[in-house]
């Protein structure tokens, strides 16, 4: 069976696009229009009888047509929407907090909220909040950035754009899911301070400006019972948070969806697996109080956005515009992160010629797979956008590596069992653990397989494979493992590539997740291999793996083009994605290897991170420039192209922080990450990201906030005074730009808290994004409230007295202005 053609056997269909059954109604029915929300919610409310409550909680909204209650048709919409075609392919979340930005985030909600209504949706599952805890999370593109506030003040502002084009938003998750392994059954647990400071503070932004929106709760258990029937998480979001509309699951989440309803789920019927919740379950259930609250909630909140007055257009084939197309590319520039520039290497105006090297074309990853990813339709890659700028500068093009795909299966030609046949032995036993008593023993050609090759097999199984490998030519091997399960590949007794991957490919997402290394070999000389395999970690039941290679290094010819060309420009990627993590920091395959061959043949080398996340960066000493410029949707080589050659000043910051080293941050032990199977501890406890390494004085590669401008810019003269009766502190510093082309800067503000607080070094705790001319100066003001100043305890907000010190700069460590007062 062809590998790109075998489909999983889970029920997925109805995922891809989650539509409820339209009714055919004015949509108004008994509600009035003259009333508020509230008020007309209780109306209708007021003629429902339980049944037909309970069908709406279950999402039965055909069983509601004589009432005029539309259906919710839903889809994924952090980066677009995913499943569609004809629509804008924005940059992944991570990319929009990189822009430090939040009224370029209203305007992407403005625009998703369009074209979600022009396609026929009227709820948007998005934005994403998930706090990145580390870098091994598959899912960290999805979310936006380390810092509680940056993504709460981004995510309020495009949630409220967004519910103005009359959709409702759904934010997602609450709360503390930061790992795909596990993560339908792992137990998190983590201190209810954690709780409210850093996983439940996004989305309290969020309803503080939209309290009639929906929130989606998250997989984990969270303190020993799943988020979805966590009655303690409900109380956190509604009463204290203040959320006035209605809760929603994440699919298949949790194991009892009537419970969930109990604990405070509203629309518990979201969802395959879900709308099988029998008929009468929930009025028997849970109490009429609970009933009638779900249901007011979901009324109130469509009622709110405008879904009973706007009815759906007719779906339209094409849905983006030439302003959001303009807009994924102004949001591309602006999470474009420059991390260093030796030299002043870029822009690149004044070389005579480049040369490109890297998945630079098609094979550039425009998204994170999963329910992210958004098809870019026609775009113009990399390669093609830098060479239409590129005016009289010569630009040629060499693969260098193929970046972080799956190989070529090992052919049996160069396969040899100890017997002398072509191929390999395996050895197949029953249970996880590829020993004692074997099931069967057989020669099979290679390994490249997506179901169970013997049907004698029990459910979980597990593989041994030896024999030798005969290499046909002497350098750099590539090998790469595409499993359904864990496997490993041993090259005369040392191991090249190991790892898990629950699924081989994620069902949403159009990329493969291999496993990747590298070794050397010589022609002609034999190696003993051996590859062991076991279907026992993967999900729903899948089996699968393929033992690919790239006998033929591509390198020595990226070296030759880096010699011959004035500056040289190699992107590097990474597969990211939903139900995977990652699990090294080193980029995938041969790719810091390439970098450091092209590096050393010629100084003047850019390097362009198109990653998920922080990686690993060996060669660094050696390149002139590194840019980080994720995943960057449709836009990501016209984004690139602008920056490389200074149409546009790089304008991101780093919304994570890059870690010099994998030990470093939370989550770096087995406990930690990724737990032993049952539970994983938040042990650092409000100490994620920045505020991880200031307290525990790490030097991380490149700090939370970092990003370099063309130009330079000096901050000082920082004044500072708090008004009592207001509950606000104000700050305000000076900014000058004393370099000699117009750049963006992004002011950050961090405050330090009282000792007794027993609080982090500091937290951001206000930004703001400016450009300015060549020597032109301006003062920036911020207000910054007491509720951004306090902490939790004792089970509520304070605002603890004492000193405080409010630092301004440029990033978590570049720090140039401070001053200290006094709140009493």
């Amino acid at each position: 069976m062809n590998r790109r053609t075998f489909l999983t056997t889970a029920v997925l269909t109805s995922l891809a696009t989650t539509v409820v059954p339209a009714v055919a109604a004015s949509g108004r029915g008994a509600v009035t229009s003259a009333s508020t929300p509230q008020s007309r919610a209780s109306q209708l409310l007021a003629v429902m009888t339980p049944a037909q409550k309970e069908a709406l909680v279950r999402c039965d909204f055909a069983a509601l047509a004589s009432l005029g209650i539309p259906s919710l048709t839903m889809a994924d919409a952090s980066a677009g929407l995913r499943g569609e075609t004809g629509v804008t392919a924005f940059p992944v979340p991570v990319a929009q907090a990189a822009t430090f930005d939040a009224e370029r985030a209203g305007s992407l909600g403005a625009a998703l909220g369009a074209e979600g209504r022009a396609k026929g949706y009227n709820n948007l599952l998005a934005p994403t909040v998930d706090i990145a805890r580390h870098w091994r999370s598959g899912r960290q593109a999805e979310g936006m950035g380390e810092d509680p506030y940056l993504a709460g003040t981004l995510a309020a502002n495009l949630t409220a754009r967004m519910q103005q084009q009359g959709v409702v938003a759904t934010v997602k998750h609450f709360a503390a899911y930061t790992q795909e392994t596990d993560r339908t059954s792992v137990n998190v647990t983590v201190s209810d301070r954690a709780l409210h400071e850093i996983y439940q503070a996004p989305v309290r932004r969020v309803v503080a400006t939209t309290p009639l929106t929906s929130v989606m709760m998250s997989y984990p258990k969270v303190n020993g019972t799943f988020a979805v029937q966590n009655a303690a998480l409900f109380a956190d979001l509604k009463a204290t948070i203040g959320l006035q509309g209605y809760t929603v699951p994440d699919f298949w989440a949790g194991d009892d969806q009537v419970a969930a309803a109990r604990a405070g789920m509203d629309l518990a019927g979201l969802g395959p697996g879900a709308v099988q919740i029998p008929a009468g379950s929930l009025t028997s259930g849970i109490s009429a109080a609970r009933l009638d609250d779900a249901a007011r909630r979901i009324l109130t909140t469509m009622i709110a956005a405008g879904l009973f007055d706007n009815p759906l257009p007719t779906p339209s084939a094409i849905v983006s515009t030439r302003a959001n197309r303009d807009l994924a590319h102004d949001l591309a520039v602006h999470g474009t992160v420059l991390l260093q520039n030796r030299n002043s290497v870029l822009p690149l105006a004044g070389s005579a010629s480049v040369a490109v090297i890297g998945p630079a074309g098609a094979d550039a990853i425009t998204g994170v797979s999963g329910s992210t990813y958004v098809d870019p339709g026609s775009w113009t890659t990399p390669l093609q956008a830098i060479r239409n700028r590129a005016g009289s500068t010569t630009v040629t093009h060499t693969q260098g590596s193929l970046g972080d795909i799956p190989l070529t299966p090992v052919p049996s030609g160069v396969l040899r069992t100890a017997a002398g046949a072509a191929g390999l032995t395996v050895t197949y036993y029953a249970g996880a653990q590829a020993t004692g008593t074997p099931v069967a023993t057989e020669t099979v050609a290679g390994i490249d397989f997506a179901q169970a090759p013997l049907a004698s097999l029990p459910p979980v199984w597990s593989a041994r494979y030896t024999g030798r490998l005969t290499p046909t030519s002497t350098g750099l091997h590539r090998f790469s493992l595409l499993p359904s399960g864990t496997a490993s590949l041993t090259v005369n007794g040392s191991t090249v590539v190991s790892g898990t991957r629950h699924m081989w490919r994620f069902f949403l997402g159009p990329f493969d997740y291999p496993l990747q290394g590298t070794t050397t070999l010589t022609a002609g000389s034999t190696v003993d291999i051996e590859v062991v395999y076991t279907n026992a970690t993967a999900q729903y039941g899948q089996v699968g793996l393929t033992l690919g290679w790239q006998p033929d290094s591509l390198i020595p010819a990226a070296v030759a083009a880096a010699r011959a060309a004035d500056t040289v420009v190699v992107l590097a990627n990474r597969i990211a994605g939903e139900d995977m993590d990652h699990g090294g920091l080193d980029l995938p395959g041969d790719q810091n290897q390439l970098i450091a061959a092209v590096a050393a043949a010629n100084p003047r080398t850019v390097v362009v991170l198109n990653t998920d996340g922080p990686v690993a960066m060996p060669w660094l000493g050696s390149v002139a420039a590194v840019v980080q410029s994720w995943y960057g949707g449709q836009a990501m080589g016209t984004a690139l192209a602008a920056v490389l050659f200074g149409d546009s000043d790089p304008a991101g910051r780093l919304p994570v922080t890059f870690p010099a080293a994998p030990a470093q941050g939370p989550g770096s032990t087995p406990a930690t990450y990724p737990g032993d199977g049952t539970t994983v501890a938040y042990t650092e406890d409000i100490a994620v990201g920045y505020r991880y390494y200031d307290r525990n004085g790490q030097s991380p590669l490149f700090p939370f906030g970092h990003g370099l401008s063309y130009t330079s810019f000096a901050l000082g003269d920082l004044t500072t005074s708090y008004d009592a009766s207001a509950k606000l502190l104000t700050a305000t510093v000076n900014v000058t730009n004393s370099g000699t082309r117009t750049g963006w800067s992004v002011v950050q503000l961090y405050a330090a808290l009282p000792a007794s607080a027993n609080a982090e070094p500091r937290r951001l705790v206000g930004f703001r994004k400016l450009q300015l001319a060549p020597k032109a100066s301006t003062r920036v003001t911020f207000t910054v409230p007491a509720e951004d100043l306090s902490v939790w305890q004792s089970g509520a907000w304070a605002l603890v007295p004492g000193l405080y010190t409010v630092h301004a700069g440029r990033s978590s460590r570049d720090l140039a202005a401070q001053r200290a007062l006094t709140i009493s």
